[in-house]
């Protein structure tokens, strides 16, 4: 009887041993943490050999904590986060190319406009989970109609600031270059060239600084130092008229009556705001000991059970076309306007050169929006990505 249980134990601790444990990062909060953490739940359930440990990073931390964990062998097996860092990580090999894990061309499954931004250089380093671009969310006990262009909403916007009392018409992250994107695009601006050359300082650029810091300094209808916590808070305290952000906002709201339009047409050149379109898919470390496993739980990440759950629980704009069929997500109150915005979107670069964007442009915004020369902020970034690309050989 002895020998029987011991037998037991042994052979337990030999299923326990071969059990690999693949590690999952993401930023999610809010809905969208809720349901990663229901589809991780029930993969780990339905699987003896594979299971799945998901660890939530701050946001603005992950890219740094990515590029700096991953060279040194720590970090995660996998992790999800938007296309546009592909390429730095592709060339600083961070990341994986899944191209052998590949057994079918799968491309045909996903709305368009997610896969390829997956893509560098002929390889695919990640599977496509969800598309993502800002539009504009509005309090319907305090804004009746949505304004349809940015003359209406700066008209709208003012009439429900009052400033002394906490009050904003408009709330959103002004001095983020993310949430920029939308009216540097719409200017006509754009971050580099057809030669992949930086044009930060063009004129349509600098003009959109100039709109930016025209709304903060001059229509004050932009409470200072936005966070995203400090969205969540004014809008579900009832003190934000109108706040621009994207589908994981939905799940911070609480109580708060609310609709989503498009984002405005730009008064000056009748022309809409463009915003930032961003694939986001899960990606493999290269340093992962685990790499069939690792797949394996990219490929449930994928599944239609899991962008179920993602669409409903976590409100994405989903990836995987077949989702968009279930009643629950065609009948869906917001998807259409998301699905809409999305496609009058722009995919973000994804080339290696876009990482030494971010920091530069970041600085310039905030610098314009506090009252900074638009032309002169943007003249120092351009110099600063400049020599940045100069030095690592991206330009002669």
């Amino acid at each position: 009887m002895k020998r029987t249980i011991l037998f037991c134990l042994l052979f337990i601790a030999v299923l326990l041993t071969a059990q690999t444990e693949v590690t999952l990062w993401h930023s999610y909060r809010g809905n969208e943490k809720d349901a990663i953490m229901q589809v991780v739940d029930n993969f780990n359930k339905a699987n003896s050999e594979v299971k799945i440990k998901a660890l939530g990073i701050p946001y603005d931390a992950f890219p740094d904590k990515i590029t700096a964990a991953i060279p040194r062998g720590k970090g995660p097996d996998i992790f999800i986060f938007a296309h546009d860092r592909i390429g730095g990580w592709v060339e600083a090999g961070i990341i994986e190319p899944i191209d052998f894990y590949l057994e079918e061309d799968i491309s045909g499954n996903f709305v368009e406009g997610a896969w390829k931004p997956m893509q560098y250089k002929s390889s695919m380093y990640g599977l496509p989970m969800s598309l993502k671009s800002i539009i504009l969310f509005y309090n319907t006990n305090i804004i009746k109609t949505p304004p349809k262009t940015t003359d209406e909403m700066i008209a709208m916007a003012k009439k429900h600031t009052d400033s002394a009392n906490g009050k904003y018409g408009l709330v959103y992250e002004i001095a983020n270059f993310y949430y920029h994107a939308c009216w540097l695009q719409g200017f006509g601006g754009n971050i580099f060239n057809d030669k992949d050359i930086p044009v930060l300082n063009s004129p349509e650029n600098i003009r959109s600084f100039q709109f930016a810091q025209d709304l903060f300094l001059k229509e004050k209808i932009v409470p200072p130092e936005v966070s995203n916590v400090l969205v969540t808070t004014l809008f579900n305290e009832g003190k934000a008229g109108m706040v621009i952000s994207g589908p994981w906002f939905r799940g911070e709201i609480e109580g708060v009556p609310y609709e989503v339009e498009l984002l405005p047409v730009i008064s000056e050149i009748n022309k809409p705001a463009i915003p930032f379109m961003s694939s986001e898919g899960v990606l493999m470390s290269a340093k992962s000991k685990n790499k069939g496993a690792s797949f394996e739980a990219m490929k449930y990440l994928i599944s239609k059970e899991a962008a179920f759950i993602f669409a409903t629980v976590g409100n994405q704009p989903v990836a995987l076309k077949s989702v968009y069929e279930r009643p629950e997500v065609k009948n869906d109150k917001y998807l259409p306007k998301f699905k809409a915005q999305i496609m009058n979107s722009r995919p973000m670069p994804s080339i290696p050169q876009m990482t030494s964007v971010w920091s530069p442009a970041s600085t310039a915004i905030n610098a314009a929006v506090n009252g900074s020369d638009p032309k002169q902020t943007l003249d120092e970034a351009q110099s600063k990505v400049m020599r940045t690309l100069k030095a690592a050989g991206y330009i002669k």
